[in-house]
């Protein structure tokens, strides 16, 4: 992916949160890059009710993914031994102008383009930051397409939600889903619940857009709820709002992210 946005010489980046689901298996893998959400809540039997009804109480909601921000400890050894250095001009810790340390495209961090502006003293321009630390000639990419991953066994149901930072930080994504959780065992469908936390997302001071995914497993067929299935909505920071179309191919999953930084 990150090859062909350098291709096609397309500025920006992008955030990834990836969940691949081998249902034979039932095994779950998920893999994600910057500061979007990949939020796990599993059923546990053994705490169910003596009649068998399931409460939120009854699942376990848990963060997945990694937030990849400039100045977490091991991303800032990174960068500075790749060459690079973390600035904080607005406050926010950040490489050159964008607040992730990983993500796709964004490649005039990474090699070779970074390079370019190498052991140049553009001190004099207000506002311009490259990455690259005073006389420095990186090594390595300075934002990293190294994704994060992890595997989870399914057993039983399970809810996964897939969120753009539109929804808060992990935390405010975990309580969402927790909310998720809530909203579903009491009759609620994915599409309702999804539109419901895009638009809360979206009353927040400083809104950013907002995508949200939400997925329901079972994997042995004898759940309380039997629509099981999955449900993307997505709501931008104008208000306006466009229902997203299930997408399997890697083909489409790629012209998602060119759309995206277009």
């Amino acid at each position: 992916m990150d090859r062909d946005i350098s291709r096609d010489d397309l500025d920006g980046g992008a955030t990834v949160a990836l969940v691949l689901i081998d249902t034979k298996q039932n095994l779950l893998v998920e893999a994600d890059l910057g500061d979007s959400h990949i939020i796990f809540g599993d059923h546990s039997d053994h705490r169910g009710s003596l009649d068998g009804a399931k409460s939120v109480d009854d699942w376990d909601v848990k963060v997945l993914s990694k937030e990849h921000a400039p100045d977490a400890p091991e991303e800032k050894k990174r960068i500075e031994e790749a060459g690079g250095e973390v600035n904080y001009t607005t406050g926010t810790a950040r490489v050159g102008a964008v607040s992730m340390a990983r993500a796709l495209g964004d490649h005039e961090y990474k090699k070779p383009r970074v390079n370019r502006l190498a052991g140049h003293d553009l001190s004099d321009l207000d506002g311009v930051e490259t990455g690259v630390a005073p006389g420095a000639t990186v090594t390595h990419d300075l934002v990293s397409n190294k994704a994060h991953f992890s595997t989870r066994q399914l057993n039983g149901q399970s809810l996964i939600m897939l969120a753009s930072d539109g929804v808060g930080d992990a935390d405010e994504a975990c309580d969402d889903a927790r909310e998720a959780v809530r909203m579903w065992s009491e009759g609620m469908n994915l599409k309702d619940i999804a539109e419901s936390i895009t638009e809360s997302a979206g009353k927040m001071k400083n809104a950013d857009n907002c995508t949200v995914l939400l997925v329901v497993l079972d994997t042995e067929g004898n759940g309380s709820r039997r629509d099981s299935g999955s449900s993307v909505h997505r709501n931008s920071s104008s208000g306006s709002s466009r229902r997203g179309r299930r997408r399997s191919s890697i083909s489409a999953f790629k012209d998602n992210i060119k759309e995206l930084l277009k």
